[in-house]
């Protein structure tokens, strides 16, 4: 059975077809359009189902926000995705192509993939941190996404770290993803003055540090604090199996695991696992594709 995945994030969105192993067998990759985001999705799928190689039986949707799976809707994004809050996603793609669609948050489709195809498998209790223009979390216990009631679980970016700190888009101040987030790397290039004659890019600061570059040196290593306190002030509540760490960061982690790893052990008895997403940064995706396959085999049951 093949399924489209689509990932929508602050910055990039991803679409692809993928077969029920997980394997890719067609992706587009654009920069989100924030202004045109609902037409920008329905056109992703318009421009897969036309690869007439491949049968679609079902679409996914992995997006960034706080997601009301049973209606298919959007509850809450912040001003990372202007206008997104209250788009009835479902509503619209089942409309428009006639194909059983779930939505999910991008976090929980990561969780998911992680579980069913990447470095979790047969891990009951984990939480996937996705780190890329801001935090999200997919919770993983006993085997079973974790969602909440309203949908709100694993929205660990907005626990307040540094109170009264840097605004967050939410509303609220000092927030964990204002600190460990590719939004939290510009803010701090920004704020160091020895880089604002430099073209210095947040995924190029891990490898200046491990260059040498004194300045980013401490950026990364105020970086890996807040990662590290956050881990295992996590692990204290919920003492997990494991947490399997991916998002765009993670491509530069050769240059900083080890550190965190180290960090880590530092500032907390608790036993504590970290994993790198073996997915990667097509996690979302692949969890949105696989949730779209489960959907679809189970519409097909009830038919059957």
């Amino acid at each position: 059975m093949n399924t489209i995945g689509i990932d929508i994030g602050g910055t990039k969105v991803k679409a692809g077809i993928i077969n029920h192993e997980g394997q890719i067998l067609s992706l587009i990759e654009e920069q989100t359009n924030k202004q045109e985001l609902m037409n920008q999705l329905l056109s992703l799928i318009e421009r897969l189902l036309h690869n007439d190689d491949f049968k679609i039986e079902g679409i996914g949707i992995a997006t960034a926000g706080r997601v009301d799976v049973e209606n298919g809707s959007v509850l809450y994004a912040t001003s990372n995705l202007p206008g997104w809050t209250g788009i009835k996603v479902i509503e619209m793609v089942e409309e428009r192509f006639s194909i059983p669609t779930v939505v999910d948050n991008d976090a929980n489709c990561a969780a998911y993939a992680e579980m069913e195809i990447g470095s979790a498998i047969q891990v009951e209790n984990f939480i996937c941190i996705t780190i890329g223009t801001g935090v999200g979390a997919g919770i993983i216990l006993n085997g079973n996404l974790h969602r909440g009631k309203n949908g709100g679980a694993g929205e660990i970016g907005h626990m307040v770290l540094i109170p009264n700190g840097r605004q967050c888009n939410c509303g609220k101040r000092g927030c964990w993803e204002q600190y460990v987030s590719g939004t939290a790397l510009t803010l701090d290039i920004k704020e160091e003055s020895t880089f604002l004659n430099q073209t210095i890019l947040p995924e190029n600061i891990f490898k200046h540090a491990y260059d040498s570059n004194p300045i980013a040196v401490k950026i990364v290593e105020r970086f890996i604090d807040n990662l590290a306190v956050g881990i295992a002030s996590l692990q204290e509540i919920l003492d997990l199996d494991c947490f399997v760490l991916g998002g765009g960061v993670i491509d530069s982690s050769p240059y900083w695991w080890d550190q965190l790893v180290n960090k880590l052990k530092t500032i907390t008895n608790q036993s504590l696992i970290i994993r790198k997403a073996k997915l990667k940064n097509n996690a979302g995706m692949l969890g949105a594709a696989l949730m779209a396959c489960t959907f679809a085999t189970m519409k097909l049951k009830v038919k059957g």
